[in-house]
């Protein structure tokens, strides 16, 4: 038997593909197993196979993981030739209506992601979902044969990393809170919420509080919008770092105060648990799957809370020391439940009981 995996894109430091890459190698010790991807950025080309080099050979013993992210040309038309099991790996899709006007080549694949998703679930034997939230829209498309495990983490690679960069010791002058956002800048994750609620905060209750926010934009035009945004308010207490690498990542959750999350759509929310990790408190909103990944961690306030709600939260947590202590607290007892170890166990044991309970549903 074989398993191999299916992305549409693989790039370094990119969530999906290093959890694929984590769940490779421990395959890799008792079956044949590869990743391969529609788009491979150059950097991991000696790993990751490109499509047009999967093997054609396969059976109805092997097993073919597919990544579910945005819609490809071509590919629901592959994986029905495909002889292999499929299983469903459903990390969710961001909805389009977030890129319709800002890209609408974007939104337009994202929303054939999600016409291509209903076709997928009568293909596939089954599937992992990231979250109860994510299992749910599987449901709801008629999907039965679904088990819940969170994506491979690793937390490790940062906690033990070395921090020793500009960024480091720039954050080490600084004696004002250090809010961080992290994450992929896409409208919605919300940065623009981010930085009204920081310059409430300025102006209401901590003058020189610091607003960081790591991670990459996709968009040069939403890049822009933001930084016009913070210039219009005329925050020079924002540091807008773009793509980090590892050791500014960890070197960011050293030294942060708090992390705010005021993200619209999460199918998980890995910072949440990459702060818990670092003793970070996290202030967020209830959105998608965050209140079950945080499960009580974080202070979450309701949907609709506004750039004002988010202030007051905010000072809240930077003010009254026994909320951090307690908030700190129920994050490391939560982040110690996604170690590298628990979470690939989990995920490999979500895959066989998939794997098991499936019967093909090809049409």
């Amino acid at each position: 038997m074989r398993i191999h995996q299916l992305l549409i894109g693989a790039g370094p430091g990119d969530a999906v593909t290093e959890s694929a890459r984590s769940i490779q190698r421990a395959l890799a010790r008792s079956v044949e197993s590869r990743v391969y991807a529609v788009h491979v950025h150059p950097d991991l080309a000696d790993e990751i196979g490109e499509l047009a080099d999967f093997p054609r050979d396969g059976t109805a013993d092997d097993v073919l993981v597919f990544h579910v992210s945005i819609g490809e040309p071509g590919l629901v038309d592959f994986l029905r030739r495909s002889p292999e099991r499929i299983v469903l790996c459903y990390h969710n899709i961001t909805p389009a209506r977030f890129f319709d006007e800002l890209d609408p080549d974007f939104a337009s694949k994202l929303r054939d992601g999600r016409w291509e998703l209903r076709p997928l679930t009568t293909m596939a034997v089954g599937a992992v979902a990231a979250s109860h939230f994510n299992a749910a829209e599987l449901a709801e498309l008629g999907m039965g044969n679904v088990a819940v495990a969170a994506p491979p983490l690793h937390l490790d690679r940062l906690q033990h990393i070395s921090t020793d960069c500009p960024i480091a010791e720039e954050l080490a002058a600084i004696d004002d809170p250090v809010i961080a956002m992290i994450g992929q800048m896409h409208p919605h994750k919300r940065p623009d919420l981010a930085v009204d609620t920081h310059h409430l905060l300025n102006v209401n209750h901590i003058p020189r509080a610091r607003l960081w926010m790591a991670g990459p934009f996709r968009n040069e035009r939403y890049a822009g919008a933001v930084q016009r945004h913070i210039d219009s308010l005329r925050l020079d207490t924002v540091r807008v770092l773009g793509h980090v690498s590892d050791t500014q990542l960890a070197a960011l959750y050293r030294r942060a105060d708090l992390l705010l999350l005021p993200s619209e759509h999460e199918g998980f929310g890995v910072p949440l648990i990459e702060a818990f990790g670092f003793g970070v408190p996290v202030v967020t909103r209830a959105y998608g799957a965050i209140p079950e990944t945080a499960d009580g961690a974080a202070l979450i306030l309701p949907p609709d809370a506004t750039a004002a709600d988010l202030c007051e939260a905010v000072a809240r947590v930077l003010g009254d020391p026994a909320v951090t202590v307690e908030l700190v607290a129920r994050g490391r007892d939560r982040a110690a439940q996604f170690s590298a170890e628990a979470t690939l166990a989990n995920w490999l044991g979500a895959l066989a009981g998939v794997l098991r309970n499936g019967t093909p549903a090809r049409p």
